[in-house]
């Protein structure tokens, strides 16, 4: 019977000689036409996985950028549209509401001021073709704009504050027509014929016994100022958003090598000229808070 127990000596011999021929073998296994093969296979079915991963992530970022893009130009359109109905009513209504009360109320002064010098008779009354017309309240797509900006656009900074103050805006306004709506019906109520004691009441000036009541003067200056507020806020949004089309725009061309879909041109010239735009400089200060960075 064989001994198992071998001597180290060789036991030496014997794991140098296995180690040797395993050596040999693997080397030979290793230059095989077969393992070349599948190591070549290996290495083109890799590359060719992250060929193609590649590829999903180009096409990937590609859609991103195109949905982007479209969801900026809906941004705009419904901010365009926003713009235009402050418009409208600033030229419809507001503009010639301010106006006329201005005017009036320094009419309505001098006629007091000829009175006291015996310029005209003292009882002479004061002819006020008083505006009560009511307004109704804006019906604003202010939530779907909310919902665009903040939901699929990737934005920071200034815009989300534009949207936000667009909303506040909108609201105040209409709650400034709603309460001069108020007035008017309630002037229609308690002066349906004699309106000697309504001119004081109309325009803020002291009646009876020095009452002065600067309800009605006060909410003609706030639908003025909202009104404003309005056009200059979705105007600047507008803005805005064609910059961040225009940056995806630049994107697309950069990485695509070819034009990205047109972003949407807005075009204010005509309220400019009609002078319906509210004075920049009014908003200086709104627009200094927000520094723009790349």
């Amino acid at each position: 019977m064989l001994d198992t127990q071998l001597s180290p000596l060789v036991c030496t011999w014997y794991s140098s000689f296995t180690a040797s021929t395993t050596w040999e073998t693997i080397q030979k296994f290793a230059n095989s036409t077969f393992i070349t093969s599948l190591i070549g296979a290996l290495a083109g079915a890799f590359a060719g996985a992250v060929a193609a991963q590649r590829t999903a992530e180009r096409g990937k970022h590609r859609e991103e950028l195109l949905r982007e893009l479209r969801n900026t130009n809906a941004a705009i359109a419904v901010a365009f549209g926003i713009v235009n109905s402050f418009l409208a009513l600033k030229g419809q209504h507001v503009k010639d509401l301010k106006s006329r009360f201005e005017i009036q109320k320094a009419e309505l002064l001098e006629h007091k001021r000829k009175r006291q010098t015996g310029e005209i008779q003292s009882g002479t009354p004061f002819a006020l073709q008083a505006d009560l017309q009511t307004i109704q309240a804006l019906p604003l797509p202010t939530d779907t704009l909310r919902a665009v900006v903040f939901e699929k656009l990737s934005l920071v900074g200034r815009p989300l504050n534009l949207v936000i103050t667009l909303i506040q805006v909108t609201h105040s306004l209409n709650e400034s027509l709603a309460k001069r709506n108020s007035l008017i019906e309630g002037y229609k109520s308690d002066f349906p014929k004699d309106n000697r004691d309504f001119a004081p009441l109309y325009f803020g000036l002291p009646y009876g016994d020095g009452h002065v009541n600067l309800d009605y003067p006060a909410t003609i200056d706030a639908i003025y100022s909202q009104t404003d507020d309005g056009i200059f806020f979705s105007n600047l949004l507008c803005k805005d958003l064609h910059d961040h089309g225009k940056q995806l725009s630049e994107v697309f061309r950069k990485k695509f090598k070819k034009d990205a879909p047109r972003v949407t041109e807005v075009d204010f010239s005509a309220a400019i000229s009609s002078k319906l735009m509210p004075d920049e400089s009014n908003y200086a200060d709104w627009v200094a808070a927000f520094v723009k960075k790349d």
